[in-house]
């Protein structure tokens, strides 16, 4: 099959730079996008081919952010090299320069970044400036690059360049997100900003959160609205999760309460952080309100939210409610995992609905939920807490039935679990049941407990035919 044709065979007959810029941007393909870009900045070579034109930077700069997120990287360097003739002017080149520095960053490759920003004067006659600093500083700052950071601030301010509060915010980050670095560091460092944005208060508000210095962060959180920078959904955020891990949950509904006072929106993470607090700290249906409101107000909640709050109701043995949260959970399309059914069933165990919770586990058996490496030994503690809570409610049937499931599954059983089996089908006087489970053991060269051997020996000795036979075995040996 012949490759496609990446430049179209008709162009306008008045092609503008315009013009090329809706077409590149209308471009799903940015390899096809690259070529319309090529055709019609190259010299013409026939009647069809269109009029050189010069592009503008904001198509460059699109260009070069679209190879970039595709992955495209040397073709997007490549375009900016070639741009250099186009530009003559260096702010119409630096946009490009800084969005391809952040492509770098953001595909964990800082390294190629800072080594693009090294050979911008020469390769690019494209000199240094404050912003692709900032932006290469970032890049190293966030892959834990610590050191080139340090080393290439002292190049900035030997350069000449003083930081902007975008450089300070990225040395704050370096110091707040160091956990061998003192906070009191990132705290002198925020004190010598001329004038500290929202996001210089929300990275040191994380800082001391991380740090367990809560205190000082909701006293930076007051001085904050004081000095007039208003907070956003960021610094919300952060001082609601922290306060919820700590379990100071009134005090994270009184902040997440003001954010509504405020008009200011929470996001997926709010609600997730808030649900995740109330649900571990004993309030399950105040999580369940919030469940509600964040399905109405922002987004259908994801796996995460549904497992935390089921895991909330079934501790505090709400378990009617979590069967509920489950089956909206399956009707909004969101497939329950192991962890979420073991949740289920384990506390429907607890709570002694024994046929209920082998009920779920078939279901989740049928829903494909198969166990892997990860898993295996949750599989495992599903399956011995149902067979378990169904021999302690008297469910001969069942329990086999379970037992025989997870030998078909794979799923090992334990030599405890054996031996309850083999007690429990011979206190009920299903002997064969229980020889069934002694010649699985044997199979398994799991041997026996002498307990277990007791249990099965007494069970066939209680019946009158076994033990006539062995009297009359035992007077034909006497007589011999």
């Amino acid at each position: 099959m012949p490759p496609a044709n990446l430049t179209p065979t008709k162009w306008p007959k008045n092609l503008t730079a315009e013009h090329l810029h809706r077409l590149v941007r209308a471009e799903r393909d940015p390899r096809r996008a690259l070529a319309l870009f090529d055709a019609a900045t190259a010299a013409p070579v026939s009647t069809s081919a269109p009029t050189q034109i010069l592009p503008s930077p904001d198509t460059v700069s699109l260009l070069t952010s679209r190879l970039a997120s595709a992955g495209l990287l040397p073709l997007a360097t490549s375009l900016l090299s070639r741009s250099r003739a186009l530009f003559p002017s260096n702010a119409d080149l630096e946009p490009p320069f800084l969005t391809l520095l952040r492509a770098f960053s953001r595909t964990r490759r800082p390294l190629d970044a800072l080594q693009l920003f090294r050979s911008a004067p020469s390769a690019l006659s494209l000199p240094h400036s404050a912003r692709s600093y900032t932006a290469v500083l970032a890049g190293l700052v966030a892959h834990s690059h610590l050191p080139l950071a340090h080393s290439l601030l002292a190049d900035m301010r030997a350069a000449g360049f003083g930081p902007t509060i975008a450089t300070y915010n990225v040395l704050l980050k370096a110091h707040c997100s160091d956990a061998d670095a003192p906070i009191d560091d990132a705290v002198r460092l925020f004190r010598n900003i001329p004038k500290p944005d929202a996001c210089s208060y929300n990275t040191l508000i994380d800082g001391l959160c991380r740090r367990s210095r809560r205190a000082e962060a909701q006293e930076l959180f007051s001085e904050m609205v004081e000095n007039g920078v208003a907070p956003t959904v960021v610094t919300y955020t952060t001082i609601i999760n922290w306060l919820a891990r700590e379990g100071c949950l009134d005090d994270a509904l009184e902040m997440f309460d003001e954010m509504g006072r405020r008009g200011i929106a929470p996001n997926v993470v709010t609600y997730c952080s808030l649900i995740d607090g109330l649900s571990k700290g004993g309030r399950a249906a105040s999580a369940l309100d919030l469940l509600e409101r964040l399905a109405k107000e922002v987004k259908p909640p994801n796996t995460i939210i549904y497992s935390s709050v089921i895991n909330g109701l079934c501790k505090e043995g709400l378990l009617r409610e979590a069967m509920e949260v489950l089956d909206r959970m399956r009707l909004q399309g969101r497939k329950p995992d192991a962890g979420l059914f073991g949740k289920l069933i384990v506390g429907l165990c607890d709570a002694g609905r024994a046929v209920e919770a082998a009920n779920y586990l078939d279901e989740m058996v049928l829903a494909g939920v198969q166990p892997n490496r990860v898993t295996w030994s949750l599989h495992v503690r599903i399956n011995v807490a149902v067979v378990t809570a169904l021999c302690v409610k008297g469910e001969v049937g069942r329990a086999f039935q379970v037992y025989q499931s997870m030998r078909t599954r794979g799923i090992s059983t334990e030599p405890s679990t054996f031996h309850l089996l083999v007690e429990f089908f011979c206190k009920k006087n299903h002997l064969e049941k229980a020889a069934r489970v002694v010649l699985d053991m044997l199979s398994e060269r799991c041997i026996p407990e002498r307990e277990t051997w007791d249990v099965i020996v007494s069970g066939y000795w209680s019946k009158k035919k076994v033990r006539q036979e062995a009297e009359q075995i035992w007077d034909q040996l006497a007589v011999i």
